[in-house]
């Protein structure tokens, strides 16, 4: 029953009806009309085996698309990583103190602003700042006494033939800056 269904249902089937490039004519030689039938036969074999593959396509089931479930404590987690980073670059610390930080916050599990707040981490702030304020005062010790800068502007032409090399070099760079 299926067969004459499918054989009824065909859309490419030879209409006898129209005058189609294919069609077989009465005043065609015979060479030529048995090679328009064989063309025809394997065209229509052709339609036919195409019409077979596409009805087995559409009757197979189509795999079900199974979407992973929403994983909310992993999300959780990348946005606490995300945050802590974030507090971790606003802190106002030297490199050496934010991996220091780091590290103390994860041996812990806590939080990089609840890291800072404890008492090794301003132990080492402290002791960095107090490193800090020792190369400051050591600096300003070595550089000596800072020569006062003299107001060229109020020198007369005398006092300005009088200059010393050194001072005459600062007046030239007075009068370019004016």
């Amino acid at each position: 029953m299926e067969d004459t269904n499918e054989l009824l249902d065909s859309q490419n089937q030879p209409n006898e009806d129209s005058d189609s490039l294919f069609a077989i004519q009465d005043d065609q030689p015979d060479e030529e009309k048995v090679k328009l039938a064989e063309q025809n036969k394997r065209l229509f074999a052709r339609a036919k085996k195409a019409e077979v593959e596409l009805k087995a396509l559409k009757e197979t089931p189509k795999p079900e698309i199974k979407e992973k479930p929403v994983d909310f404590s992993e999300i959780e987690k990348k946005v606490d990583e995300k945050l802590n980073e974030r507090e971790l670059s606003a802190m106002d610390l030297s490199d050496n103190l934010k991996s220091e930080l780091k590290a103390y916050a994860n041996a812990k599990g806590v939080s990089y602003k609840e890291a800072s707040k404890s008492e090794y981490i301003k132990f080492l702030s402290d002791k960095e700042a107090s490193i800090k304020k020792e190369e400051e005062a050591s600096a300003n010790s070595q550089g000596g006494t800072k020569k006062a800068e003299r107001d060229f502007g109020k020198l007369s032409g005398e006092e300005i033939s009088k200059l010393s090399n050194d001072e005459w070099e600062a007046y030239k760079g007075w009068r370019r800056d004016q």
